[in-house]
């Protein structure tokens, strides 16, 4: 940055001076007088020199520069691809950024030289990962060297900056060096200045601010980008091409993305929506109405959706008494309903795997019990069928251990009791653990026993063999002896599959 500082005040300096020849009082060399063409006014052409001069720069000298420029295009071309294939050899789950270099790009799908170049140099040695990396950093430090270079030579011609940029961005990407961010962001933004209809120059800026979480910089960068190829795409004499979706929609999703890390549903909202628009596939109309549900999980508090994605974060990790107190403090800040129960629902999934049954139990009680529901007891949102399942689980859960490791069976009772109460899916297997629980009372067990059945395939074959059995026994003491020879057939023809 520096280094085109100067460079553009001396040319600057030296067009101001006027022509002629040798020097002034104070000691400043003149420019040398340049000829006048016949049939050219000489302001003309001192005036047409004085712009050459902010221009362009000699032809031997633009010539060693787009050879140098040359040199750092292929490295950086080289370097990106080498990083791809790399990436892929060291860690297949990693998802590589879809801000990648148009220069891997281009090497990638038109199978350029650069990858020839990789694919040889991968094939003909031994390099480890730690060797390659080294190389990665190499060719980096050269194709800044070459580009810089070729700038100071011809500092009128934006491809160096470009790709000079582009070279600042890898190196802090790819290896970790964070200051290059904002090198990048220098050049880019002198860049912008220099080619206001370049799109792709106001991409790569946003990409940058995205980098260094300047979310604003990002936000309004992207929209350029989208601005600007609105209305240059058709500007193009020779194979116009109409205006590319997948374009659009990749410059306005990303304008939503920065609006959400700007904590701003409203915009984030709009430019999602009009993402719709522009989706090409039905990940893209998927990947915005996944983003429009998040932020509406709160009412469109977007601080709220982050802050249970960072709980949920927790929670997997296994941080069970972190989430726990999050979740505590999450609850009295939410707005919505829905939001509300479902803290509610999880906190008491954690509390029962941190071992405090009875008090998840009361918690999912308290839930099931506001929520609104059919007639025949089923939440009428059908998203809360999962907390349904979860507390009918939980109350079943918690009578087992009561009769299992404490002896207590009256207390188990009423677990599986409060089971039965519920609309959940393993109802049956509650109604099963009463009726085994109570065969003393023959017609309070065969009762239970029956509803059972009514939904044996929520039952497992050793459940619904020992329910048979149970049917067979209560039948034959309630006198009802021609039910008891069916379910033993029924024991019987069950028994029979499972020992094939």
């Amino acid at each position: 940055m520096s280094v085109r500082t100067r460079v553009i005040s001396a040319l600057l300096v030296t067009a101001t001076l006027g022509c002629g020849s040798g020097s002034t009082s104070s000691g400043i060399a003149l420019p040398e007088a340049r000829p006048v063409p016949a049939g050219v006014d000489s302001t003309v052409a001192v005036a047409a020199d004085s712009l050459a001069d902010a221009s362009f720069v000699a032809t031997a000298e633009q010539e060693q520069a787009l050879a140098l420029q040359e040199t750092g295009r292929l490295i950086v071309e080289r370097t990106d691809s080498m990083w791809l294939v790399m990436s892929a050899l060291v860690d297949s789950g990693r998802v590589v950024s879809d801000l990648d270099s148009a220069a891997a790009t281009a090497a990638t799908n038109q199978g350029g030289v650069a990858l020839v170049a990789l694919d040889s140099l991968l094939r003909s040695s031994d390099l480890e990962v730690e060797a390659l990396a080294a190389r990665t950093e190499v060719l980096l430090d050269s194709a800044e060297v070459a580009l810089e270079r070729a700038f100071q030579l011809n500092p009128f011609d934006t491809r160096s900056q470009v790709w000079l940029a582009q070279v600042y961005g890898l190196q802090a990407r790819r290896l970790g060096q964070s200051e290059a961010y904002g090198r990048a962001i220098d050049e880019l933004e002198k860049l912008a200045l220099l080619t206001p209809d370049q799109h792709t120059v106001y991409a790569m800026l946003a990409n940058n601010y995205f980098y260094v979480e300047d979310w604003d910089g990002a936000a309004l960068n992207y929209e350029k980008a989208e601005e600007v190829y609105r209305e240059t795409f058709d500007l193009v004499v020779e194979d116009p091409q109409p205006l590319d979706s997948a374009v659009v929609f990749s410059y306005v999703q990303a304008q939503g993305d920065m609006h959400v890390q700007r904590i701003d549903a409203l915009q984030a909202s709009e430019a999602y929506r009009r993402a719709y628009d522009f989706a090409v596939s039905a990940e893209d109309s998927a990947y915005v109405a996944g983003e429009l549900e998040w932020m509406a999980w709160d009412d469109q508090n977007i601080r709220s959706s982050f802050a249970r994605d960072s709980l949920l974060r927790l929670e997997q990790d296994g941080d069970l008494s972190g989430a726990r107190r999050g979740y505590s403090e999450l609850l009295g800040t939410l707005s919505s309903r829905t939001a509300t129960d479902e803290i509610d629902w999880r906190l008491a999934i954690v509390d029962y795997n941190l071992g405090n049954a009875e008090e998840a139990a009361a918690r999912l009680q308290q839930l099931v019990d506001r929520t609104p529901k059919d007639p025949v007891g089923a939440p009428i949102d059908p998203a809360y069928a999962q907390y349904f399942d979860d507390y009918g689980t939980l109350c079943l859960n918690v009578g087992r251990s009561f009769r299992v490791e404490q002896r207590d069976n009256r207390t188990a009772l009423k677990y599986f009791t409060q089971a039965t109460t519920v609309n959940w899916t393993g109802r049956a297997v509650a109604h099963y653990e009463v009726a085994r629980l109570v065969q003393g009372n023959v017609d309070a067990s065969l009762e239970n026993a029956m509803e059972a059945v009514g939904d044996e395939e929520a039952l497992s074959d050793t459940q619904r063999l020992d329910l048979y059995r149970l049917l067979m026994e209560l039948n034959r003491r309630a006198g009802d002896f021609d039910a008891a020879r069916q379910y033993r057939d029924a024991y019987r023809v069950l028994r029979g599959g499972l020992d094939r």
